[in-house]
């Protein structure tokens, strides 16, 4: 070193010579012995002077930095004279001792080392703080001299604070961890470590309050979606909980939206999760309560029908939901209908007027209990029993005629038509009595009010009053003695108008008449005939009586001509007896004695019998006569018939019992020696039996008998009255079933036979009781029922059905209503097959052939609602076919219960490969390439997520259709081969599919 700062010296001192104008040159100083400076050591202290240890000095010293040597070690006074701490590190400095007056200056270098200063310890401060995701944390040193940083201690969690390049703390998660806090002291001080502890605990969570769900309305399908105030966290599980109603609502197990299935009351379980590092949310249960519905669609018809003794109505009432119970309303009346099942709603009928029915329907667990009141009008019965019988009677003064009615169901009253004459007979308006007043014709109106159960009804008869036969009217015969060109007056007796003469055969050369004056005038001896004609009056028909004039020769003897005539009683007839000159006497001479008695003085007969007698007339003459006797001839023959046989009624009623007995009518003025006997013809014969000789009947049928009594006796021919029988048909007993409810298994066209009915006499018909669509049903006037389709309501799954027995030639109609219910359809009964969907596209292929031409189609029925096509177009290309259907883990108790949807399609095979995709009730024939048909039928079910309620169908478990979907393919009849039969379209093959589905 020494070497060197010589050598720096004569440097300096050589560049400072040889410039001739310096002053003269001084004497040469002697070389400086030398310096020593020893290192300086010192400890970092700010601003501290330093002073190096220097020994040799002999004059000032300066500082200076040695080339290349840091220059921020230490500071050098602007004069150079002292030294001041920078920083810790190391340099090197030459020191210049700059000597004295005889010595040159010496320079020495040195080094100076500051340590770093010891320092206080760290001063680090415990953070505790709640999770904030991401947030930074400060933490809080002191004492830090130099650079800070930060690092996990061994066997620290990475998971709560992350600590970035430059030393930056990011919570990232909760817990607790310890760090570590390195100063590496800067430049100037010695480094530290200390350990600090990090908790980040977990963060309060956010969360949502949900509220309870009440006194909402019943809508099937409708949503619901949870109620609550807060916000939810991002992360949330909905669920009914264990136990409670599966049938009030379907929770979507994300969203918590709620599908209304019924009415009731459930609990949702909410299980809202916390984001990672935050405290845990409590379960949360709320409770949704489903107000039941008011039944608006429950109807309850007004009920007009027609009073039927002996016999039930019912009313009508559709979509009731429950139990039903009728009742007369308050206040309305109460002798109209009885109630007798105030369950089934059957009645029996007290009379005829207007009341009110009130019907509670009990409601189910989705309806109210709701009521309707409706009218039961019970109209008269239809009368059409009455029968009135014409009156046919000959006149007779001070007759007395009684209607001959019968069938009636009140009160009688009776007038003539208005061109009727008034002067035949009087009528009592009441009574219908009539007294006879002429011959004549009217027609009577009998009218029956009907009572009070029945409707009116008027019949009209005719009474006919004939004129009376005028049998008295007689022109008796004559014996006159011949006197030429004498004029002849007939002496007519009984005659009660005025009496025409017609002289027979010309006169027979006896008799002459005028052509214009009817004159007559005796020509000749003998016999001559004439005809006297009687024209009548208002009261009498014409009579006609036919008599011989005898014209004597004038010898003067004993002449009697015979006396012939028809039998009235008592008839007076005069003996044509002539020649008599002494006293008459008589002796019987042959026949019968009692036809006539004879008076010889009056030289008359009165009719006692029919019959022949003769008798010996004797006339004792005189002094100048001789005895002379003649036969006196009579014969009277039998009368027309006898207008004195009466009987004691035309009509006799009663109503069909087969035990009846009837007795003939009594019969008045019988003739002498009269035998009666009875004729019914043959459709008579079928209302009664008839005994010919008594009269007795048998009741044989309902109708209307005609009998004839026939009169044989000794003085009329044989005389006929006729009398009727009228046999109401009888209140039915009333048609009954064993089973008054028939219970059948459903299948698609089943044919079900009507039941066997007791009593039942006549023709069965039968009807629906309401209108029922041809979709679902089909019934015959003969009682047979085909089921095409199960009704969508399964609380209405019966069939109303009134028979009715018209009763036959015997009865009256009856009717009586009996219900068909439906059992849910089971496998076996005929179906194509029994199929499991378990949620993979199942293929459905027809085996029924159709014929080119020929429409086919296929329904689906048996899920909860109805099949719907899409868009409501059932013709719509690559349209479909859904239904909505109930699924469940315990299908028996309706537990665990879901909706879901299927999707049914009609994809037909087409020849081309292709297939068809329309909706199941697609009526199109040429749906497939070039307007062609399919060449098969067939059918896929799918269960496609984006169909409605699918999406929520995410809870695990195994799930089974609570009743299988029914597929039915109809087509009309055909046979391969070409040959179609007659027939409209008609099921041809139908499928069972049940659902099992297993939910991962």
């Amino acid at each position: 070193m020494r070497y060197y700062l010589l050598l720096f010296t004569l440097l300096l001192t050589a560049c400072g010579g040889g410039d001739s104008d310096s002053p003269a040159p001084q004497p040469e100083k002697q070389a400086h012995p030398g310096i020593q400076v020893q290192q300086l050591v010192q400890t970092y202290a700010p601003d501290q002077r330093l002073t190096p240890a220097i020994t040799g000095k002999l004059g000032s010293i300066s500082y200076q930095l040695a080339n290349g040597a840091p220059a921020d070690v230490v500071k050098i006074s602007a004069d150079k004279q002292y030294l001041t701490v920078l920083n810790a590190g190391t340099t090197e400095l030459i020191a210049t001792d700059s000597g004295n007056s005889q010595t040159k200056s010496a320079s020495q270098r040195f080094s100076v080392l500051i340590d770093k200063a010891p320092r206080s310890p760290l001063l680090t401060n415990d953070i505790s703080q709640g999770y904030v995701a991401g947030a930074k944390l400060s933490p809080n040193i002191g004492g830090v001299k130099g650079t800070l940083s930060l690092s996990l201690a061994e066997n620290q969690s990475t998971d709560v604070v992350s600590i970035d390049a430059q030393g930056k703390l990011t919570v990232i998660g909760s817990g607790s961890v310890n760090l570590l806090a390195k100063d590496d002291g800067g430049r100037n001080y010695q480094a530290d470590t200390r350990e600090f502890k990090v908790s980040i605990s977990l963060a309060e969570t956010a969360f949502a309050t949900y509220q309870a769900i009440t006194n909402k309305p019943l809508i099937f399908g409708g949503q619901l979606v949870p109620v609550y105030s807060g916000t939810p966290t991002t992360e949330v599980h909905y669920q009914l909980v264990a136990g409670a109603n599966t049938q009030v609502v379907q929770v979507h197990p994300t969203t918590g939206a709620m599908n209304i299935l019924g009415a009731g009351e459930t609990q949702v379980e909410v299980a809202q999760v916390a984001p990672a590092n935050h405290t845990q949310v409590p379960v949360q249960r709320f409770r949704v309560q489903i107000n039941k519905a008011e039944n608006l669609a429950f109807k309850a018809n007004d009920v007009t029908t027609r009073f039927a003794a002996d016999q039930t109505g019912s009313f009508d009432v559709t979509q009731s939901q429950g139990k039903l119970h009728f009742a007369i309303k308050t206040g309305a009346a109460e002798d109209v209908i009885s109630i007798t099942d105030a369950e089934l709603g059957e009645f029996s009928f007290q009379g005829v007027g207007e009341t009110q029915v009130e019907v509670t329907d009990a409601g189910n667990d989705n309806y109210l209990t709701t009521s309707r009141t409706f009218k039961v009008k019970v109209e008269a019965m239809i009368a059409s029993s009455l029968q009135a019988l014409n009156i046919d009677n000959q006149y007779q003064a001070n007759q007395t005629l009684s209607p001959q009615v019968a069938g009636a169901k009140g009160t009688l009253s009776y007038r003539l038509t208005a061109t009727s004459a008034t002067d035949v007979v009087t009528l009592d308006a009441k009574t219908g009595q009539m007294q006879v007043l002429k011959p004549g014709t009217v027609e009577v109106i009998v009218s029956d009010d009907g009572g009070e159960l029945w409707t009116s009804q008027t019949q009209q008869f005719t009474v006919s009053i004939d004129k009376q036969d005028n049998d008295l009217f007689v022109v008796e015969n004559s014996r006159v003695e011949y006197k030429a060109n004498e004029p002849f007056l007939p002496q007519p007796s009984n005659n009660q108008g005025q009496v025409n003469y017609q002289v027979e055969n010309g006169g027979d050369g006896v008799l002459s008449q005028d052509a214009n004056t009817k004159a007559i005038t005796i020509v000749g001896a003998g016999r001559g005939w004439i005809t006297a004609t009687d024209a009548g009056n208002e009261f009498y028909h014409p009579a006609s009586s036919r008599f011989f004039v005898d014209v004597a020769p004038l010898n003067g003897s004993l002449q009697i001509s015979s006396v012939r005539s028809q039998y009235a009683p008592n008839k007076t007839l005069t003996i044509p007896l002539t020649g008599a000159i002494g006293s008459l006497s008589l002796k019987l001479h042959s026949g019968q004695s009692d036809v006539v008695s004879v008076d010889l003085a009056n030289k008359t007969l009165t009719v006692k019998n029919a019959g022949s007698v003769t008798y010996l007339v004797t006339d004792s003459g005189d002094a100048g006569h001789v005895p002379q006797s003649a036969e006196l001839n009579v014969v009277i023959d039998k009368g027309g018939e006898n207008p004195e046989l009466k009987l004691g009624s035309l009509l006799l009623s009663t109503v069909y019992d087969p035990s009846t007995r009837l007795n003939a009518p009594t019969i008045s003025g019988r003739g002498v020696d009269s035998q009666i006997s009875y004729y019914a013809d043959i459709a008579s014969s079928k209302v009664v039996s008839l005994d010919q000789t008594s009269g007795a009947m048998t009741v044989q049928a309902a109708g209307m008998a005609k009998v004839t009594v026939i009169e044989q006796s000794r003085n009329y021919e044989r005389t006929l009255l006729d009398f009727n029988v009228s046999v109401a048909k009888a209140v039915h007993p009333g048609l009954s079933l064993d089973e008054i409810s028939q219970s059948v298994v459903y299948y698609p066209d089943r044919k079900v036979s009507p039941p066997e009915f007791t009593n039942a006499f006549g023709k069965l018909s039968y009807t629906f009781n309401y209108p029922v669509s041809l979709e679902y049903a089909e019934l015959t006037s003969t009682g047979e029922l085909t089921l095409h389709a199960y009704p969508r309501s399964r609380e209405n799954n019966y069939f109303d059905i009134t028979v009715t027995d018209d009763g036959g030639n015997n009865y009256q109609s009856a009717s009586l209503n009996y219900k068909v219910y439906l059992k849910e359809i089971e496998p076996g009964l005929g179906e194509e097959a029994s199929l499991t969907f378990d949620g993979n596209d199942l293929q459905l292929v027809s085996p029924a052939e159709v014929a080119a031409g020929d429409v086919s189609y296929f329904t689906a029925i048996g899920g909860r609602g109805d099949a719907l096509s899409k868009d409501d177009n059932d013709e719509l290309s690559g349209g479909y076919t859904t239904m909505v259907t109930q699924i469940c883990t315990d299908p028996d108790n309706l537990k665990g219960c879901t909706i879901v949807t299927l999707r049914l399609q009609q994809t037909s095979l087409c020849s081309d490969g292709s297939r068809v995709a329309y909706p199941l009730a697609s009526s199109s024939i040429y749906t497939c390439p070039n307007m062609s048909q399919p060449v098969s039928s067939e059918v896929t079910v799918s269960l496609n997520a984006d169909d409605p309620y699918n999406a929520w169908f995410v809870n695990p478990g195994r799930y089974h259709s609570i009743r299988p979907i029914v597929v039915t393919h109809f087509a009309k009849p055909y046979r391969s081969g070409g040959v179609v039969e007659a027939g409209d379209i008609q099921v041809r093959a139908w499928w069972l599919i049940n659902l099992d589905i297993t939910k991962e």
